[in-house]
């Protein structure tokens, strides 16, 4: 780490940020929740809103097919994907 104050301080922004996105998702999904209900679970629209039901088939639970058992399917995965997850825990470094 080459600047200890200002990694914690961006540490910070990043976790306010991770916050406001939380609420920003918990509010979004009440406000569909209540766009879905005034539109009775069907595609609808209004002064120039369209709000759209979409439908995709489900994932495929591949371990229930009896044919692919015993099969390696790691050699058909494309490559991994990384991600950062930032915590706080209050306990400071010694």
């Amino acid at each position: 780490m080459t600047n200890k104050n200002q990694w914690v301080i961006t540490a910070q922004e990043l976790l306010d940020i991770q916050d406001k996105i939380k609420f920003l998702k918990n509010r979004k999904l009440k406000v569909e929740v209540n766009l879905r209900e005034l539109s009775n679970n069907e595609s609808a629209s209004g002064d120039g809103y369209r709000y759209s039901k979409f439908s995709r088939p489900g994932s495929v639970e591949y371990k229930l097919i009896p044919e692919i058992k015993g099969i390696d399917l790691d050699q058909y995965r494309k490559d991994e994907v990384n991600y950062w997850k930032l915590s706080y825990t209050k306990q400071f470094d010694i």
